[in-house]
């Protein structure tokens, strides 16, 4: 096993998924936690063989939407814009915006698997990242102060992709769907990773829409100051997917969006026509350990009652 620094995590040589040990497991693990994101390069695996890694590197969990669900394999989340027949294969379009994978649920998974099934021909497929880690180190004093010891408000609300059946139900219907199903959750502000014990702001401009206890003005200001702090050059990175690659992150590090070039308002049905195929599987897991570090004591305490 060989692993080889890029601009944000590593890139891991010289392992088959197909014919892993419990031994090599554990190792990339560590290798994930100490870096926040690996890619395991040159896979060439099946689908069923995907959702068996998966199950051997930690507890993966179907999405709450069925309508991404690969229809063989519900472990596995289609996102995708190829047509089959006419029909549509997965759900097109997702992540293009800063968000960490399913911080809207009340227990969040963890780690976000993805694997490339179909590229782009002329332009690159990319995922940029951020580092939460790296902003709470450099966060000013002031925002930090005022979010210390708080709860951000998480939904994914705002984010809904809207489905051909949805016709004819009004948005003010939609949204208390929405909230029906996935309403929304407070987690700590501030995380402190459960293995590595660094700290960690845990909040994004896609799923992160308030703080408890404040105004709606005094969260909206804070959460638009850490927002625009955070998704600048200083903290951006930016990674190149390629066929073969078997991609591993930590959401509770990393904030994400998709590198894809964002469609023109004004003329944005047809420039969405104009995208070129890609089809990406995910697949999300809980690891071995809770959200936070606090939640450790929790654990704990609850088992002592």
């Amino acid at each position: 096993m060989k692993t080889e620094k890029i601009a944000i995590g590593c890139n891991i040589h010289g392992v088959d998924v197909n014919n892993i040990s419990d031994a090599e497991i554990s190792t990339l693990q560590n290798e994930l936690y100490k870096n926040r994101i690996i890619i395991l390069k040159n896979q060439n695996i099946s689908d069923e063989a995907y959702c068996n890694f998966a199950t051997r590197f930690g507890t993966p969990i179907p999405y709450l939407q069925e309508n991404y669900h690969h229809p063989k394999f519900p472990l596995i989340f289609v996102s995708s814009n190829v047509k089959k027949d006419g029909k549509q294969i997965g759900v097109p379009r997702t992540g293009g915006y800063w968000h960490s994978d399913t911080s809207f649920e009340k227990d969040p998974k963890v780690l976000t698997m993805l694997l490339p099934k179909v590229l782009p021909s002329t332009v690159k497929r990319t995922t940029k990242f951020i580092d939460m880690n790296a902003v709470y180190k450099s966060l000013p004093k002031n925002l930090l102060n005022e979010i210390e010891g708080e709860e951000f408000i998480h939904s994914g609300r705002w984010k809904y992709k809207i489905r051909p059946e949805d016709a004819g139900i009004d948005i003010s219907e939609m949204l208390e769907m929405i909230d029906f199903y996935a309403p929304p959750v407070n987690h700590p502000a501030i995380l402190e990773h459960p293995y590595t014990k660094e700290k960690i702001v845990y909040a994004t401009r896609g799923f992160t829409v308030g703080i408890k206890n404040k105004s709606l003005d005094d969260s909206q200001r804070i959460l638009n100051e850490i927002f625009d702090f955070a998704e600048t050059d200083q903290f951006i990175r930016e990674v190149t997917w390629s066929l073969g690659d078997l991609i591993i992150w930590d959401n509770r590090f990393l904030a994400h969006c998709s590198g894809r070039k964002k469609a023109i308002t004004e003329n944005i049905h047809e420039d969405v026509k104009k995208e070129e195929e890609t089809m990406m599987y995910r697949i999300t897991l809980k690891d071995a350990f809770p959200l936070c570090a606090s939640q450790l004591h929790e654990d704990v305490t609850t088992l002592q009652n």
